[in-house]
Formats: structure tokens, C-alpha cells, sequence
């Protein structure tokens, strides 16, 4: 049975349960409580553009696998081809963001046009 021991330090750069976090623990790159349109943007964007990066990188891993495959070439362990409909499906979420973050650029554009005098 485990002893409770409440003698640790506090550490106040612990993330409260409120912080929203990725599946590793990390908190995400922006919080929907920025107060400033551009910030929350900006930060949208940038997630948008490291999960198109991940996901473009996953097709390219599966096609490489494929030709690899193909040549019979022995590949590393760990690598895997996806199957065509979930290469499909990656394929219409990358396109779907790629729209998305244009749409979003765009609202930015038209935020800062108005600042600007």
C-alpha cells in the first residue's frame, strides 16, 4: 500500500487542469483566452501549419514505405504504409487545413488592414 507524503515541494510551472494539453503532456501553443484577436491567430495558424507538416510527413513515410516495398528493399522496423482510404483521408484533412489557414490569413489581413491608419 502506498504512503502519502505530503512533504514535496511545490513547484508553481506545473500546469493546473484547466491548461489545455497535447496528448504528451506539453501545453498547447496558444490558449483560447487571449484576449487579442491577432495573437489567437496567429498561434491558430501556427498549429495548423505543424499539423499539416506532421501529416504531409506521415503520407510521406507511407509512400516511401510502398516504394521501398515495392523494390523489395528491406525497411526500417517500425515503419508502415497506411491503407489507401486512410491515405485519402490525410490527404482531405491536409487540404481541408490548408483552406482553413487561408480563411483564417485572410481574417488576419482584414484585422490588421483596419489598425493600420
Amino acid at each position: 500500500m502506498a504512503i502519502s507524503n505530503d512533504t514535496g515541494t511545490f513547484c508553481p510551472n506545473v500546469l493546473t487542469e484547466h491548461a489545455p494539453t497535447s496528448p504528451l503532456g506539453r501545453p498547447f501553443h496558444g490558449a483560447d483566452t487571449d484576449s487579442s484577436f491577432q495573437l489567437r491567430t496567429h498561434n491558430d495558424l501556427a498549429s495548423i501549419s505543424m499539423a499539416i507538416n506532421v501529416l504531409t510527413g506521415i503520407l510521406a513515410n507511407s509512400d516511401t514505405f510502398r516504394d521501398l516495398q515495392a523494390c523489395n528493399v528491406p525497411v526500417q522496423q517500425g515503419e508502415w504504409p497506411l491503407p489507401p482510404t486512410c491515405v485519402e483521408g490525410v490527404f482531405t484533412a491536409v487540404h481541408y487545413l490548408s483552406r482553413y489557414a487561408e480563411s483564417l490569413s485572410y481574417r488576419l489581413d482584414e484585422a490588421e488592414e483596419g489598425i493600420a491608419p
